[in-house]
């Protein structure tokens, strides 16, 4: 299998990265995997059962290791690229995160420490299109702040605002346990600091990153502060 980039329309540069062939202790390393669909009329492999479709990478989403049976990561494993199995193969614990057409894989003992979303962003056609990624998710200086862009930039930054949040209740272990809308993450630029709600009114302080490498996805990666870890990306997966 190989990096669909005329697909996602990935960026060329990050395309030509490399990760190192050593880590450091406080690097997760962490794969960006594009996934085509199977051209019609192609069969899949004799004996490989359904491949691995862009359909299917959202029941990914949320698995790691441990939550796959040995037949589903055998599976999985052998639908990867080479050096994104090796990398699974060797850590003894890895984490997906999934939307339609795109894989994120984040390996090793630090990918625990931190939380990762992706979410494809829905071409909007015309202005007068429903928003794909509900309002309800914002908070009222978010909601105001999306509110006056036109409809494609909105559902754009609506769905950014949804990864770092995600993101960061991941880092912390609250999953969706809090609801979206009680945490700010309006920050302007790339990167940022969310405060995830903590016990007894308490705040966890989380440092928040969008990775962009393709106006096709949001893509965010939070670390509970002070952090330390940090990911080491992979964007060439042939």
């Amino acid at each position: 299998m190989e990096t669909n980039a005329a697909l996602l329309d990935l960026d060329q540069e990050l395309l030509d990265q490399e990760l190192p062939g050593q880590f450091g202790p406080d690097q997760v390393p962490v794969f960006v995997v594009p996934v085509g669909d199977v051209p019609e009329g192609n069969d899949p492999h004799p004996g490989c059962g359904s491949e691995l479709t862009a359909d299917s990478c959202p029941s990914l989403n949320g698995h790691t290791r441990a939550t796959l049976d040995a037949a589903s990561r055998g599976w999985l494993l052998a639908r990867l690229p080479a050096r994104v199995r090796a990398a699974m193969t060797a850590a003894g614990h890895w984490e997906l995160y999934g939307t339609r057409g795109l894989l994120v894989v984040a390996c090793g003992d630090g990918a625990r420490q931190m939380g990762f979303s992706v979410e494809s962003v829905r071409r909007v056609r015309q202005e007068t299109s429903a928003l794909h990624t509900p309002y309800e998710i914002l908070t009222a200086r978010e909601s105001r702040a999306a509110a006056g862009r036109p409809a494609a930039e909105r559902e754009r930054l609506i769905t950014r605002f949804w990864v770092r949040k995600d993101a960061a209740l991941q880092a912390v272990g609250r999953g969706l346990s809090l609801a979206p809308e009680r945490i700010e993450a309006g920050f302007p630029a790339d990167s940022g600091t969310v405060a995830v709600p903590g016990p007894c009114g308490s705040e966890i302080p989380v440092s928040v990153r969008n990775f962009t490498f393709s106006p096709a996805y949001e893509f965010a990666v939070a670390t509970p502060e002070p952090h330390c870890v940090t990911p080491a990306f992979a964007y060439s997966v042939r």
